[in-house]
């Protein structure tokens, strides 16, 4: 049974990243052939913005902090990583605005969190694909066609 529905939206073209797929373009230690950077050039070469809640930045941001603190990579790289972060061509939509259809969501989908309900109700109201690495959100949403993968 189809829950979630898409609605025509203003962002035609527009997808939304999540976290998992925007740290991994930005993220020191992530080869430039790997899935999420080969995603957002293919966006790039298509004149495409990535359109998220605005928990997109604060999440990618914690990402790559975690980074430093596991020792994953240095804080002089985090510190690059981070301005190329900010630097990315990403329109924000307002949390609360969708916070209602999030919960609405995570509820319906075994109490998933609701951060990142957050992605698939801009997604679905923008009337766009959501592009995800969260293995667990894709397949507890696997029925839905417009929550896909990073280019593979």
């Amino acid at each position: 049974m189809l829950i979630v529905a898409r609605v025509p939206g203003t962002f035609s073209q527009v997808p939304v990243l999540d976290a998992s797929v925007l740290v991994d373009c930005v993220a020191p230690d992530v080869p430039l052939t790997a899935r999420a950077p080969r995603t957002l050039a293919r966006l790039a070469a298509a004149g495409e913005m990535i359109l998220g809640p605005r928990l997109l930045l604060a999440e990618c941001s914690n990402a790559l902090l975690m980074g430093i603190r596991k020792g994953r990579w240095s804080g002089a790289e985090a510190d690059k990583a981070y301005g190329l972060l900010v630097g990315m061509p990403v329109k924000l939509a307002d949390d609360a605005q969708h916070l209602d259809r999030a919960w609405d969501l995570s509820r319906r989908y075994d109490n998933h969190p609701v951060y990142d309900m957050l992605y698939v109700a801009v997604a679905e109201a923008a009337g766009v694909d959501l592009i995800t690495a969260d293995e667990s959100l894709r397949s507890r949403l696997g029925h839905i066609g417009w929550i896909k993968a990073p280019d593979a």
